[in-house]
């Protein structure tokens, strides 16, 4: 007969608990993770090298315009559990699910050249939006001959349509004898439309962050990232805008000027921490 002791315990050998906890950290550390990380870019000074125009009469810029970028892992990349780590933990980066960026069939080959065509329907864009705020604001300067031929645009390894803004504010410093950036250092990132319309971009908190890094003193964004801003920014005037209109007068005016509303006109808004042109901010 067996006698049985109820205070008989069980317990797996610590050495073994360990082994395994241990062995669980290094497979999640080495295990490739559907996530992808977003680096702030290095920000691209425009001026003299970037934007040319040939054939055509143009201005002197006083100042710099920045194009700004983020750096974000192929789709074909493997993001590993110890760079997710190590992103976190640095602060130095974003991550994210994949699945915000890409789709399953995305490879490195279809996604650098759809950004390649944005990169130049944008271009296209910029002409058309900046000449015709030059035909509404100068009807007397002569642009009749100014087209996709008039403009080089040397950029390597960047691509998408987020530039537009950038372009568009820059060939009109170029083609108009208004100083619009007074010897300041501005960043900006948005679409563009041909009717000047800005729309939204992905990672406008990276860009802000490589915004300051090079020292710029106002970033131009969409109205339409206001909600993903943080509820404060420091170091940087950032102005929403919904049009290139909006940006233009914001800079060529005065840089404490009043901030502006979604509809272009200056009134309280959100000023706090840098912000204007917002009626709200995230979190």
């Amino acid at each position: 007969m067996l006698k049985r002791n109820s205070d008989l315990r069980f317990a797996t050998p610590p050495y073994l608990l360990r082994a395994a906890l241990i062995g669980l950290l290094v497979i999640s550390l080495v295990a490739p993770m559907n996530f992808v990380l977003i680096r702030p870019g290095t920000p691209t000074p425009l001026f003299p090298k970037v934007l040319e125009l040939k054939d055509i009469k143009s201005y002197p810029v006083k100042g710099q315009l920045y194009l700004l970028t983020i750096l974000i892992t192929n789709p074909e990349t493997s993001v590993f559990g110890a760079e997710v780590l190590g992103c976190w933990a640095k602060g130095d980066c974003v991550v994210a699910p994949r699945s915000t960026y890409y789709t399953r069939e995305s490879t490195n080959e279809k996604e650098s050249d759809e950004g390649a065509k944005d990169m130049e329907q944008s271009q296209n864009s910029a002409i058309d939006a900046a000449a015709n705020y030059i035909a509404d604001e100068f009807p007397n300067i002569d642009i009749a001959t100014f087209n996709d031929k008039s403009l080089t645009i040397s950029l390597e390894n960047t691509g998408g349509p987020s530039g537009g803004l950038v372009f568009a504010i820059g060939l009109v410093d170029l083609l108009t004898p208004i100083d619009i950036l007074q010897g300041r250092k501005i960043a900006g990132t948005g679409t563009i439309s041909a009717d000047g319309k800005v729309g939204p971009i992905g990672g406008v908190v990276e860009k802000i962050v490589g915004a300051k890094s090079v020292g710029a003193e106002i970033i131009i964004i969409s109205t339409a990232n206001c909600s993903e801003l943080p509820a404060a920014v420091e170091g940087i005037s950032v102005v929403a805008v919904s049009t290139l209109a909006q940006a233009l007068t914001y800079l060529r005016d005065d840089a404490s000027a009043s901030p502006l509303t979604n509809s272009g006109v200056a009134n309280s808004g959100v000023r706090s921490a840098g912000i204007q042109g917002c009626a709200s901010v995230g979190a």
